[in-house]
């Protein structure tokens, strides 16, 4: 897959359920010092409340809504978007979509008040589950700037499944590749994974990121580093993946 400008890669931090990523093309800062820069970026920052945080629209559904509400005390700038998501040699991909629309796409939300922002279907129901995210951007206000600091937006990204109802359910299998843990997905639906943990052979845990959250997309696989690989050997692999506890193990595909 080509990597271009137009691609947003995932650099993500979990925020109240859903992603907060920086904003930047192909090359995202890290999230944590996006929120960061926001916080110095504007005393008393603006509040924005997200509801749902995940969107499925089936097949006799037109489109489906999302609650943006503006808890702090000033009018709040923002921005929202959609990107098809994929994903490619473990890694999230985001590309602009026209599949689906969204109204409105920018607006100003008053203190204290909800906006209600729908994402429409453009096309018929699809013959299986199709994956977007929904990136509503928290624009920065130039009025709340500092001499000589950078103002900086904040992105929540939210998960949209278009005709979730028609895939053939996630299928697993976890193998080890390199310097890395991969689990594929063969069947066609998205599947949501968490807490992750991997022991050796001998019992001893082997140090991995476990709490962040992601979703494997169908007929995808996903990645986590695994320093040492291979010469572990086969691995216990335990997580919780939609919602239910799953015991695995996971065997070395090095050759």
């Amino acid at each position: 897959m080509t990597r271009s400008a137009s691609i947003l890669r995932a650099s993500a931090a979990i925020v109240a359920g859903g992603f907060l990523l920086a904003a930047a093309p192909s090359s995202p800062a890290p999230a944590a010092s996006e929120e960061n820069a926001a916080a110095e970026a504007a005393p008393g920052p603006a509040i924005l409340s997200i509801a749902p945080l995940r969107i499925e629209i089936e097949g006799g559904e037109a489109g489906g809504t999302v609650r943006l509400t503006n808890a702090s005390g000033r009018p709040l700038p923002v921005q929202a978007r959609l990107f098809a998501w994929t994903q490619d040699q473990g890694e999230d991909v985001y590309q602009p979509s026209s599949e689906l629309t969204v109204s409105p796409s920018i607006t100003s939300i008053p203190s204290g008040q909800t906006q209600v922002v729908r994402i429409l279907r453009k096309g018929p129901a699809t013959p299986g589950e199709k994956r977007f995210r929904l990136a509503v951007d928290q624009l920065p206000d130039p009025a709340l700037a500092r001499p000589g600091q950078a103002l900086t937006r904040i992105r929540f990204t939210l998960p949209v499944f278009l005709d979730r109802e028609k895939a053939a359910p996630a299928a697993f299998a976890w193998r080890i590749a390199k310097d890395r843990l991969e689990l594929v997905n063969s069947g066609g639906a998205t599947a949501r994974v968490l807490d992750l943990q991997v022991k050796a052979g001998d019992g001893r845990i082997v140090e991995v990121e476990r709490n962040a959250l992601r979703y494997v997309l169908g007929n995808s696989t996903i990645a986590w580093p695994l320093g040492n690989g291979c010469s572990l050997g086969q691995v216990r692999v335990t997580a919780q993946i939609d919602g239910q506890a799953v015991d695995g193990l996971a065997a070395p595909a090095c050759g």
